[in-house]
């Protein structure tokens, strides 16, 4: 290239030389920062025109002060369907999926590409340690292998799944071949004879497209290993760099096996105080339906008491205070005859002392034992008499009623 500026290479840049079999000559719908070197190496490969989509208004507006070239044009990807009628591009490549929700991003997508066009889905793999290039944190989200393959299969037929792997080696050529010389690759070195991919990259259409298998895009060395800045220590600046993250990112995880073993600590408390939670509400639940059984009894005593006696009750009550007074007045008929019995006897008791001799020790005797015993005979009268006058009061009390006591 003989422009005086070095060009400046992205991890994403190789997708400029992989999608130009397909993009030479058409319309490129380009998703992603605006700010991206890729738009525009799309164009030096062959893109008729770009269109670019970023959700980030600030980075649009700087990339349209900056842009000198009338194939590149910019817009928010909040402007509507990217403010362009259904089937307006040819290929469209997402430099990162994770930049906006992936659902309704590839239902938009479809609806911009025409019947026969392209969309190169890329998305960083979260599990990659140490990139060879930086990438841009450009995604909100972050899309493994089958989170990317289930987004764009909801609207695509078909779809290609590959993965853009660090190449790093030398190359031996002969400097006068004879012909083309056909490349070899040997991968013995490689443990797994690949790297572990950096990105993940769907090719999508609804009809089938061509596109290399295998492809090897060599970037300038300067520019992968200084980033083209000509520093002569930008390399151990880079290991230096890379050293303190990997320190940070081994604080980092035991950090988060702390918080793990703390909220694990703190899930086991909850679980406890929630089974002793349940507990407490079950005995108050059960303390509330005896109360509730209380409650109603209460309220049946409450509704007899206010109701009176019922009619069955107050018969029997009546009843009853009826014997015992018809037992009372026959009891009280029995005293009233002893009573008078008993008077008779002592007038005759008495007749009969005058009768006899006024000097006679043994007649003095017999009169005082004749009086003793009908006093004994008297007071048990009374004392009949006034037992059974209780027993009617009890009675008459427990019947609820009143009665008047016959006289002796």
């Amino acid at each position: 290239m003989s422009s005086a500026v070095e060009p400046t290479f992205e991890p994403t840049s190789v997708l400029a030389a992989y999608a130009e079999p397909v993009a030479n000559g058409r319309r490129v719908l380009f998703i992603g920062p605006a700010v991206s070197a890729l738009p525009a190496q799309l164009v030096e490969r062959g893109a008729r025109v770009v269109h670019v989509c970023d959700p980030d208004p600030s980075r649009v507006s700087e990339a349209t002060v900056k842009n000198r070239t009338g194939n590149i044009s910019y817009s928010a990807l909040s402007d509507g369907h990217f403010a362009l009628r259904d089937g307006a591009f040819d290929v469209c490549i997402v430099e990162d999926a994770g930049i906006a929700d992936p659902v309704p991003l590839m239902k938009r997508i479809r609806r911009a590409l025409s019947p026969r066009g392209v969309a190169l889905v890329a998305s960083l793999n979260p599990d990659v340690r140490v990139p060879l290039m930086k990438h841009r944190p450009s995604g909100v989200i972050s899309l493994d292998y089958y989170a990317l393959y289930d987004a764009v299969k909801g609207e695509f037929e078909h779809v290609r799944m590959l993965g853009q792997a660090p190449f790093v080696g030398y190359v031996i050529a002969d400097f006068a071949p004879e012909g083309t010389p056909e490349p070899s690759l040997d991968t013995a070195f490689l443990p797994n004879g690949a790297e572990e991919p950096e990105l993940f990259l769907a090719v999508a259409s609804q009809q089938p497209v061509e596109l290399e298998a295998f492809a090897v895009v060599q970037l300038p060395y300067r520019s992968v290993i200084t980033g083209g800045s000509g520093d002569a220590d930008a390399l151990r600046r880079v290991r230096t760099k890379l050293s303190e993250l990997e320190t940070e990112l081994t604080t980092e995880r035991q950090a988060v096996t702390l918080r793990d073993a703390k909220l694990r600590e703190a899930e086991t408390k909850v679980f406890a105080r929630d089974a002793e939670l349940a507990a407490l509400r079950q005995e108050l639940e059960n303390k509330n339906q005896q109360i509730k059984a209380s409650e109603a009894s209460l309220g049946e005593l409450t509704a007899k008491l206010n109701a009176g006696p019922s009619k069955e009750d107050q018969s029997a009550h009546v009843q009853e205070v009826a014997a015992l007074e018809k037992t009372l007045a026959e009891r009280g008929e029995h005293i009233r005859k002893l009573e008078r019995d008993l008077r008779e006897a002592e007038r005759t008791g008495k007749e009969l002392l005058r009768q006899l001799p006024p000097t006679s020790d043994n007649a003095e005797t017999l009169r005082k034992a004749a009086e003793s015993e009908l006093a004994q005979k008297l007071a048990k009268s009374q004392a009949d008499l006034i037992a059974t006058r209780w027993a009617l009061e009890a009675a008459v009390k427990r019947g609820g009623g009143t009665t008047e006591t016959p006289e002796a």
